[in-house]
């Protein structure tokens, strides 16, 4: 619910595949499908509403207006400011770690090796064609295919071969609470409103919505959580939706995010280097994405159907433009 257009058939090819993920990958991800519910507390958000899902709907979002009732069955306890919202019943969550660990698990059993504590510092091209990555313990990997998929550090990787990435870092975020009793199934956001809040499988809530912290060293990963922002974020949560005012703030903290201007992410092959592959940008909200970005990326390895109708807007090689703000 609420993807831009551009990303919309990837974003809901890739849904397909959580429900199944945990046979799959023979692991646990946390995934359960509770739906989405975005709120509307006041009438100018409400009125633009039906607009907004008609827009999604065509293309085959299956998203709907509920009235002020139906929103309170689907989240008892939402404000009471709240005058409806819309609902995404196949939107759901999934746990950050367990899923990395369990797609690593898989890739090991099918042969792949994984290398913790070892960056990669540099990308060697010979006549047009990646040929090794240099590693930062001082290695050197050769490679046919090199796909560069480094969040926030991307573009350190590709600068030096003369290739500019539109990326912008931001910290964001995140909020947990201490666990609470079961209350909240849907993932709840907000119009005109950055909240995303969603209750864990231990019962702690975890707040987001972009709410910006302080980057105090990009290449070293490390930021400055910013009191004010915690402070908005948490306002923001607990007017919509007042049962947090009774939750404990447990732990905050921020991840490194790469932002393109039309935050949108950039996929595919880079032009004049054969073998190198990019997957960056993703803008906060590149996690659901996975499944799909994944086999994307392993076809486009192989030289096979890379099924281009999922992606062919998020083109690396795009201008990628700012995108307009509300």
């Amino acid at each position: 619910m609420g993807r831009d257009s551009t990303e919309r058939a990837l974003a809901l090819e890739s849904l397909r595949r959580w429900p199944d993920l945990d046979r799959e990958l023979e692991g646990e991800t946390g995934y359960r499908r509770g739906g989405g519910l975005r709120v509307a507390i006041d009438e100018r958000a409400w009125y633009a509403a039906p607009e907004w899902v008609a827009e999604q709907r065509a293309d085959g979002v299956p998203v709907e207006l509920v009235d002020e009732s139906a929103a309170r069955a689907l989240v008892p306890g939402i404000a009471p400011a709240c005058v409806g919202g819309v609902y995404c019943a196949i939107d759901g969550q999934a746990a950050a770690v367990p899923t990395v660990h369990a797609f690593a698990n898989a890739a090991r059993r099918l042969g792949a090796r994984i290398e913790e504590g070892i960056g990669a510092r540099a990308l060697e091209v010979e006549q047009g064609r990646v040929v090794a990555v240099v590693r930062t313990d001082g290695g050197r990997t050769p490679c046919d295919v090199a796909i560069v998929a480094a969040g926030a550090w991307s573009g350190l990787l590709l600068g030096p071969l003369g290739i500019d990435l539109p990326l912008r870092v931001r910290a964001l975020q995140m909020l947990l609470s201490d666990p609470a009793p079961m209350a909240l199934a849907p993932v709840v956001g907000c119009f005109d409103r950055g909240l995303s809040l969603k209750q864990l499988g231990d019962g702690a809530y975890l707040i987001g919505g972009g709410w910006p912290a302080r980057i105090a060293d990009e290449a070293a990963n490390r930021y400055v959580i910013e009191e004010t922002s915690v402070r908005g974020s948490l306002d923001v949560a607990r007017a919509v939706y007042p049962p947090l005012e009774d939750a404990t703030l447990a732990q905050s903290w921020a991840g490194l995010e790469a932002f393109t201007p039309d935050e949108l992410p950039l996929l595919g092959p880079v032009s004049g280097i054969d073998g190198l592959f990019v997957a960056a940008g993703f803008s906060g909200h590149g996690f659901a994405l996975a499944p799909a970005v994944g086999d994307v990326l392993a076809r486009l390895a192989l030289g096979r159907d890379a099924r281009r109708d999922l992606w062919s807007g998020l083109h690396a090689d795009r201008k990628s433009r700012a995108k307009p703000r509300a």
